[in-house]
């Protein structure tokens, strides 16, 4: 899971109305939609924050390069009235291990990783240092 959060949104906003910053949520969201693989998810979650649920990783490496690639996204001008608008973002990786974990840990680690990434500085990912276990008990979905 990914966990993300635009740095300087609220500027956008508060400067240039919340037309500009209804067309920059969107942009946003419509970018990170086509940088994901099929089969992912991406959700807006309220504010300037989106979570990106990843299906079925190949290795932690790959989480990573999502990751970064919607920062990148994310820090693309978007065009608004002869300007261009900018934001940057922060995102928190958090992995599962397994089908039953708890989606309420996988998004607090999500989170912790994302602070960890505000603190480093703008326009940066970081991964949370443990993975969410599986709920014991829990079968696979049969």
């Amino acid at each position: 899971m990914l966990l993300l959060d635009l740095d300087g949104f609220k500027p956008v906003n508060d400067t240039h109305g919340h037309a500009a910053g209804d067309l920059m949520l969107t942009a946003v969201a419509r970018r990170f939609a086509a940088a994901v693989r099929p089969g992912d998810t991406v959700a807006r979650l309220g504010g300037d924050e989106f979570g990106v649920v990843l299906a079925a990783l190949g290795s932690p490496v790959q989480a990573d390069e999502i990751a970064a690639r919607l920062v990148a996204r994310a820090a693309e001008p978007v065009p608004s009235d002869g300007r261009d608008l900018r934001v940057g973002a922060g995102a928190g990786i958090a992995l599962a291990r397994g089908p039953g974990h708890p989606p309420d840990r996988l998004l607090e680690s999500a989170d912790d990783a994302l602070c960890e990434a505000k603190a480093a500085g703008r326009n940066r990912a970081r991964r949370a240092r443990t993975t969410v276990p599986e709920r014991r008990g829990l079968s696979s979905g049969r």
